[in-house]
């Protein structure tokens, strides 16, 4: 969040707090985004569970978030609209954190060999391994290099 209209130390404390009432309610912060749209300013709280994100939790979140928010209302440029959302279904897979929340899930892959998916189930630092779901099953390891990564999406 730290970025050019908050000081890195008020990001530091805001995200803190943030990160404390999201865990208190049941749910783990996946991104934090401070930015000036339209002319007004945002503050966008990006929440995930594995059982997942509904409007009921987001709402539950937010009302939660309202008031401590307020304390840091002094460090803010101007004045903000608060906004509490799920990840969506179809974000990017690119940290750590996000392989770690997409374990055991449907992922689809497009590198220079085209469109692959399968079942994400093992990852570090350099590379991933996905479950074909194919007649005859097999495990792809895949480099992290120069490849997009996103959840699979059946309709």
């Amino acid at each position: 969040m730290a970025d050019k209209f908050v000081s890195a130390e008020a990001a530091e404390l805001i995200e803190k707090s943030i990160t404390e009432v999201v865990e208190a309610n049941g749910y783990e912060v996946v991104e934090i985004k401070y930015f000036k749209e339209y002319g007004r300013y945002n503050l966008t709280v990006f929440i995930w569970s594995k059982d997942g994100v509904d409007l009921n939790g987001c709402e539950t979140v937010h009302n939660a978030l309202d008031p401590i928010m307020d304390k840091y209302e002094e460090l803010f440029p101007e004045e903000y609209v608060l906004n509490v959302s799920s990840s969506g279904l179809d974000r990017p897979i690119v940290t750590m954190d996000d392989f770690r929340r997409a374990l055991d899930t449907e992922i689809e892959v497009k590198d220079e060999e085209g469109k692959r998916h399968g079942k994400l189930i093992s990852h570090d630092e350099n590379s991933f391994t996905i479950l074909t779901g194919d007649k005859n099953p097999k495990e792809i390891t895949i480099s992290k290099t120069n490849v997009k990564i996103q959840p699979y999406i059946r309709f």
